[in-house]
């Protein structure tokens, strides 16, 4: 079959209208009477991505009996570097044992690249199905899931002299709280008639199904319990539900401690969460029988101090010194340190500080606080020093520092050395090659694995390189997750860069919302990575739920009584011109909400307006730096200080620094009263 035949007048009816260049498609049937390989060297690399996409689509659509004709038809790209692709495309058609030596040949030369991801996997599964044994144990590796290693376990127990051997790497495939596949059915019956599934292992399964996996599974493995215990499966599911039934004393009879105690321990940790009063009354009965070790203390210590501490309860300083010993997590610290610059008990946190470890001292925020109380005990001197040394770094506490002694936020901007050779030393590796052409095609999934591999297999010094070869590229979320794993970190305008910098402030004037905030949130949520998708379902660059954008446009036509809504679906939020309309009237709507305070806005942008309300001082305003320290959720509290930071660098970076941190030093955060009173005055529905 000559190549000008595959572009039948059929075919070329079908495709999208201007998918395919005249010039391509006139290349192609011009070599009606040439062999395909005479086409390529004359041709550039736009016209091999369109052969590429259109050989592609083919492989998947032609009938089996044309796979090896096609093969023929392609095979003038082997130079190409995605034409490992397009065999991969091949063999998922022909997996069968009649191409069992091209499939293996092909698994041994891409082993571990992204070419042959998913493809051993698919290729043992095929191989289990027709039952053969040989082939699959001959291609089998570890870590390719539950379901390919039990049918391994399967075939290596079939005539095993020494069954015991193979049967003992049963029990972490056992001991999951998720449902395993049927195929590890038969090795559980093995494994069980061995006498290995233990009355212990059961539990052991039961507690990881009720407290980290499928709670659904816990009354299957209730089953295999002797009778006597099965009433523990039952009473896992109910702490499970409501940690309030570890309350019922009389249920905990420690007849079997080994395996009630775990119970107790995990319900009351789940407790203090949810009503820390409760959890006490529960720890002082539990206590008093002595079920647990130091390190089961110190963690139940831990929870209820915390809780505590976030909900400022009155009890929650006493709690803080008990979780405050040597040994304990580091935020039990941290949370003792900001309860008390709440109470703003600066001796306190002066004596904190000074216990703690050396390395904790050494801490930005711990240097800063430090600094803050000797201020406001009057050691100005002692103070101001601490102030300098901090006033040289590029961070928050840096910032904040700066402003207290009225220096300017040091950048430290540094551009990275540039290297030529060496960023087109990186730029002919395959992987990067292969993730320059994905990315030319808006193949931004596979262009990441590319450069993902790409990152994990070059000497690490030359990182930086593949850092700047993708800013070079525009591919803004690469190079900054480049340049983080070089270590190089002081060339700011690459690490922040200008991106759609034209777009944030046309749509910001528009909106009276500085792009230089708009973009701090866009670096922070998405290093602005156009198809970034959260788990909770927030899209683009902005990083906007659906539903969210959906409102904004709802309010829009509300306002200019306009009948027609546009279709916003997540799709439509991977386009930046949407993602940044909607993202930085977003942000305005919040300003109106909570009076322009960036602190407030940004901190709802991450957690939502309803709850950074609830999180508002009552009726006394308190110093920004406070509050910001006291957010409890630790994403949120990362995230102000982070796009606080990011947003006078953008300022900066567009030639217009402010006295933002001057302002964040000086500031305090309205109490919940005097916003009640605001939104009031104003009249702003409850929306």
């Amino acid at each position: 079959m000559q190549l000008s035949k595959l572009f039948s007048f059929s075919f070329l009816q079908n495709r999208r209208p201007g998918h395919w260049s005249l010039s391509f498609i006139l290349l192609c049937l011009s070599s009606s009477s040439a062999s395909a390989t005479s086409i390529l060297p004359d041709a550039g690399q736009s016209a091999k991505r369109e052969q590429y996409e259109f050989f592609e689509e083919k492989l998947r659509t032609v009938s089996y009996a044309s796979l090896d004709g096609l093969k023929q038809q392609y095979a003038h790209l082997k130079g190409y570097p995605l034409y490992p692709y397009l065999e991969r495309q091949r063999l998922y058609r022909q997996m069968d044992l009649v191409h069992r030596d091209e499939i293996e040949q092909f698994l041994s030369r891409y082993d571990g690249r992204p070419a042959s991801y998913g493809m051993r996997s698919s290729w043992l599964r095929y191989l289990a199905e027709k039952g053969a044994r040989s082939a699959f144990l001959a291609n089998y590796r570890d870590g390719l899931g539950a379901t390919i290693t039990c049918q391994y376990l399967q075939y290596q127990l079939k005539d095993a002299r020494n069954p015991r051997y193979w049967l003992s790497k049963v029990e972490p495939i056992w001991l999951n709280g998720q449902s395993q596949p049927d195929e590890c059915d038969p090795v559980f019956r093995q494994w069980q008639r061995a006498g290995m599934m233990t009355e212990e292992m059961v539990m052991g399964r039961i507690e990881k199904a009720a407290t980290s996996g499928n709670p659904r599974l816990v009354p299957y493995l209730k089953r295999k319990l002797p009778a006597s215990v099965q009433h523990l499966a039952d009473r896992w599911l109910a702490v499970r539900n409501n940690p309030a039934h570890i309350l019922s004393f009389s249920r905990y009879s420690f007849s079997h401690p080994d395996y009630e105690q775990p119970m107790v321990v995990y319900g009351l940790k789940r407790l203090a969460w949810q009503d820390s009063d409760k959890a006490v009354k529960a720890y002082n009965h539990y206590s008093q029988k002595k079920l647990f070790s130091d390190d089961e203390l110190m963690a139940i210590h831990r929870v209820i101090a915390l809780s505590k501490a976030i909900d400022n309860k009155p009890d929650a300083g006493e709690w803080l010194r008990l979780a405050d010993v040597k040994g304990a997590e580091e935020d039990v610290k941290r949370w003792h340190l900001s309860y008390l610059l709440r109470q703003r008990k600066w001796g306190d946190v002066l004596a904190l500080i000074n216990t703690a470890p050396q390395s904790m001292r050494r801490n930005d925020n711990f240097m800063y606080w430090q600094a803050r109380a000797l201020e406001a005990q009057g050691y100005h001197e002692q103070a101001d020093e601490l102030y300098n040394d901090l006033a040289g770094q590029r961070h928050y506490y840096g910032f904040l520092a700066s402003a207290k002694v009225g220096q300017k936020p040091a950048l430290l901007h540094k551009p990275a050395p540039h290297d030529a050779k060496a960023i087109q030393t990186v730029a002919t590796l395959p992987s990067a090659q292969r993730a320059y052409e994905f990315l030319q095609m808006g193949r931004q999934l596979e262009a990441r694995r590319e450069w993902y591999y790409l990152l994990t297999h070059i000497d690490t010094a030359n990182v930086k390189d593949a850092a700047l070869l993708a800013s070079e590229w525009g591919w803004y979320d690469q190079s900054i997750i480049s340049f983080s794993r070089s270590g190089y970190l002081n060339d700011i305008e690459k690490r922040f860069p200008l991106a759609y910098a034209n777009e944030f402030t046309s749509v910001g004037e528009t909106y009276n919302v500085q792009p230089a905030f708009a973009m701090a949130i866009a670096r922070r949520e998405s290093s602005f990575r156009a198809d970034a998708v959260s788990p909770a379902g927030a899209a683009g660059l902005m990083q906007l739920m659906p539903g969210t954008a959906r409102y904004l446009a709802q309010r829009n036509a509300d306002a200019r009584r306009q009948s027609n809504i546009p279709t916003l679906n997540r799709t439509a939020l991977f386009e930046p011109a949407n993602n940044l309309q909607y993202g930085v009237q977003y942000l305005r709507y919040l300003g109106d909400k909570l009076g322009d305070n960036p602190v407030l806005i940004s901190a709802s942008y991450n957690a939502g307006w309803r709850k950074v309300l609830e999180w508002l001082p009552e009726t006394t305003a308190m110093e920004t730096d406070i509050w910001i320290e006291n957010i409890p959720y630790k994403e949120t509290r990362h995230y102000v200080k982070a796009v606080m930071a990011y947003r006078y660098i953008y300022e900066y970076q567009l030639g217009a620094p402010s006295a933002l941190f001057q302002q964040l030093a000086e500031s305090a955060i309205p109490s919940a009263e005097r916003m009640d009173s605001r939104r009031q005055a104003m009249q702003l529905a409850p929306d």
